[in-house]
C-alpha cells in the first residue's frame, strides 16, 4: 500500500469514527433545531410558496456547518427538506422538493469545499484576506445556487418562466445577505471565545451605546416615514455601522451587522413592507455588510500590526537586557578574576611562611600586598557600579507635568489594552524643577508601570492610574495612585530593597533604582495604601535642585 492509499485510509477511518461519535449527532441535532427555527422566523417574505426568502440566515448555518465537516451533509439535506415541508409548505410535490434541495445542498457543499479546501478560508480567522475571499465567493456561489434551485423548479414545472428572473433575484439576495452575516458573526464568536481572558473596556460601553442609540433612531425614522422615503433613510444605517467598525474592529461590526439585519427584518415585518420594497432594502443591506466587514477587518488588521510591533519592541528590550546582563557578567569575571587570584596567592604564601616558621617581615609584606589587591578589587567594583548606575547628574530646568505627560503617552496604549486608563492631573501651574530629565523620567516610568501592572489585576477591566503633580512649601510632589489590589503585606517592609518583586519576570530593581535617583536629587520617595483599595507612590523633589533648600 502506498502513502496516498494509507492517507486515504486514515481519512476514511477518522470520518467513520466521527459519524458514530456523540459530537457528530449533537451538532447535527442542534443544527436542525436552529435551521428550522430560523425558517419559522424568516418565512414571511417567501416567494410564491417556493421556499425562497429574502433573508436566509439558515443557509449561512448550512455553509458554516459544511465548512466544519462534509460529513454533516445528511443533516443539511434533511433540514432543507423538513423546512420546505413543515415550515414553508411549498407548492411542489415531495419528489421535486427532494430533488431541488439535494441539488441545492450539493451547491452549498461546493461553496464550503471551495472556501475551506481550495482557498484555505477559515471562519476562525478574521484576516483581511479571509474576509475578502468570503465576500467574493459567497455572492458568486449564491448566484450559482439560485440558478441550480430555480432551474430544477423550472424544469419540474413548479416555476413559471415569467417568474424565473424574480425568483432568481429573491434567492440570490436572501442567500448572499444571510450567509455573509452568519459566517461573519461566527468568526466574531470564535475570536472572542479563543481569548483566554476577554476584557470589557470602558470604551466598549461608549462604542456600543452610540451604535445602539443611533441605530434605534434610524429604525424609528424608517418606521414613521412613508415607504417612498424609508428607502433613503436606510442610508443613515451606514453611520453607526462605520462607527462600530472603526471602534470595535471586525468582531464588533460582524455582530452589529447581524443585529442590524435581524432588527430591520422585524421592523419591515411590523411596518408591512411588501416583498418588492424589502427586496430593495436587502440590496442595500448587502452593500452595507460588505462595507462594514471590509472596514472592520482593516481596522483589526491594523490593531494586530500595532500589537505585533509592541511585542517585537518588548522582545527587543528583553534581549537587550539579557545582553547587558551577560556583558556585565563577563566584565565582572574579567575585572575581578586577576585581583582575587592575586589576593589568594599572597594569602597562601603568607600561610606557608607562617607554617615554615619564617620571620614576620615577609608575612607582613605578603599580607600588605594581598590587602592592596583587595583594595583594588573594591575600586574595580565601584567603577563597575558607576558604569551601570545612573551616572553623574546633569540637572536643568524640568517640567514635571510635561515629564508625566510623556510617560503617559508611552504607557497609555499598552495600559488601555489591559483595561487600564491613565490620567495626568495638575491643580495649577507647577514651577520648573532642577533635575536630570533622564533620571526623573526613569523614576516616573518605573512607578507608573508598576501602577498599571497593579490596576490591570482587576477583573472588571476598570483599572485606573492617576498621576497628580502639585507643589507645596518649595517641593514639587508627584503622586501616582492606582486602584489595584495593593501591596502584599509580606513585601510592605522591603518594597524598596533590591530583588524584591511580585512579578513573575521582574528583577526587583526598579524601585531600588528609583529611590537612588530620587535621593541623588535630594528628594524622598515612599508609598502608602489607599482606602478602600489601591496604592499611592509619592515622589518629592526640591524645586531648587539637589543642592537647594526648600522653603
Amino acid at each position: 500500500m502506498n502513502h496516498r492509499e494509507e492517507a486515504l485510509g486514515s481519512a476514511w477511518t477518522a470520518s467513520a469514527a466521527n459519524l458514530v461519535g456523540p459530537r457528530f449527532w449533537l451538532t447535527g441535532i442542534a443544527f436542525l433545531a436552529a435551521y428550522l427555527a430560523l425558517n419559522v422566523i424568516t418565512v414571511r417574505y417567501q416567494f410564491e410558496a417556493l421556499g425562497i426568502t429574502l433573508w436566509s440566515p439558515d443557509d449561512g448555518l448550512t455553509v458554516l456547518l459544511l465548512i466544519e465537516g462534509v460529513e454533516f451533509f445528511p443533516f443539511v439535506l434533511a433540514g432543507a427538506v423538513l423546512a420546505d415541508v413543515l415550515v414553508s409548505h411549498v407548492q411542489h410535490g415531495f419528489t421535486v422538493t427532494v430533488l431541488a434541495e439535494s441539488a441545492l445542498s450539493l451547491g452549498y457543499l461546493g461553496i464550503a469545499v471551495a472556501l475551506r479546501d481550495v482557498l484555505k478560508f477559515s471562519p476562525r480567522r478574521s484576516d483581511l484576506a479571509d474576509v475578502l475571499v468570503m465576500l467574493a465567493v459567497v455572492p458568486a456561489g449564491a448566484i450559482l445556487n439560485s440558478l441550480i434551485y430555480c432551474g430544477v423548479l423550472y424544469l419540474a414545472g413548479s416555476l413559471p418562466a415569467d417568474q424565473f428572473i424574480s425568483a432568481l433575484r429573491h434567492f440570490w439576495i436572501g442567500d448572499a445577505v444571510g450567509i455573509i452575516a452568519v459566517i461573519a458573526a461566527a468568526t466574531a464568536v470564535f475570536s472572542v471565545s479563543s481569548k483566554a481572558r476577554w476584557v470589557w473596556r470602558k470604551d466598549d460601553t461608549l462604542n456600543w451605546s452610540v451604535f445602539i442609540v443611533s441605530s434605534c433612531l434610524v429604525f424609528a425614522f424608517i418606521h414613521g416615514a412613508p415607504s417612498a422615503y424609508a428607502y433613503h433613510l436606510f442610508y443613515l444605517l451606514f453611520l453607526p455601522t462605520i462607527w462600530i467598525g472603526m471602534r470595535a474592529g471586525y468582531v464588533g461590526v460582524a455582530i452589529a451587522l447581524l443585529a442590524t439585519q435581524a432588527a430591520f427584518f422585524m421592523t419591515a415585518s411590523h411596518i408591512g413592507f411588501s416583498a418588492d420594497d424589502f427586496d430593495q432594502f436587502q440590496i442595500l443591506m448587502i452593500v452595507l455588510s460588505i462595507t462594514g466587514l471590509i472596514l472592520g477587518a482593516t481596522v483589526t488588521e491594523r490593531e494586530r500590526a500595532h500589537q505585533k510591533l509592541r511585542e517585537q519592541q518588548e522582545e527587543l528590550v528583553r534581549i537587550s537586557a539579557h545582553a547587558t546582563a551577560g556583558a556585565l557578567g563577563m566584565l565582572l569575571a574579567h575585572e575581578l578574576s586577576q585581583p582575587l587570584s592575586t589576593v589568594a596567592t599572597y594569602a597562601v604564601a603568607a600561610r606557608r611562611m607562617l607554617q615554615s616558621g619564617a620571620g614576620p617581615e615577609p608575612v607582613i609584606d605578603a599580607l600588605s600586598k594581598a590587602e592592596a589587591e583587595a583594595q583594588r578589587t573594591r575600586e574595580v567594583l565601584e567603577r563597575i557600579r558607576d558604569l551601570v548606575s545612573v551616572g553623574r547628574l546633569q540637572p536643568r530646568p524640568l517640567s514635571l507635568v510635561d515629564a508625566a505627560l510623556k510617560i503617559r503617552a508611552l504607557c497609555v496604549e499598552g495600559a488601555n489594552a489591559r483595561g487600564v486608563d491613565i490620567a495626568v492631573e495638575s491643580v495649577h501651574p507647577i514651577p520648573l524643577v532642577e533635575g536630570d530629565p533622564i533620571g526623573i523620567e526613569q523614576v516616573l516610568n518605573n512607578i507608573v508601570g508598576n501602577a498599571v501592572d497593579a490596576a490591570a489585576e482587576r477583573r472588571d477591566a476598570r483599572g485606573r492610574v492617576l498621576v497628580r503633580v502639585i507643589d507645596r512649601d518649595g517641593w514639587a510632589i508627584v503622586q501616582v495612585d492606582d486602584n489595584g489590589p495593593g501591596v502584599a503585606p509580606e513585601m510592605a517592609e522591603s518594597l524598596f530593597q533590591a530583588y524584591q518583586t511580585s512579578k513573575p519576570r521582574g528583577m526587583g530593581l526598579g524601585l531600588t533604582l528609583s529611590r537612588r535617583i530620587v535621593q541623588q536629587h535630594g528628594g524622598r520617595i515612599w508609598w502608602q495604601p489607599i482606602a478602600p483599595e489601591g496604592t499611592r507612590f509619592v515622589v518629592e523633589l526640591n524645586l531648587n535642585g539637589p543642592d537647594g533648600d526648600a522653603a
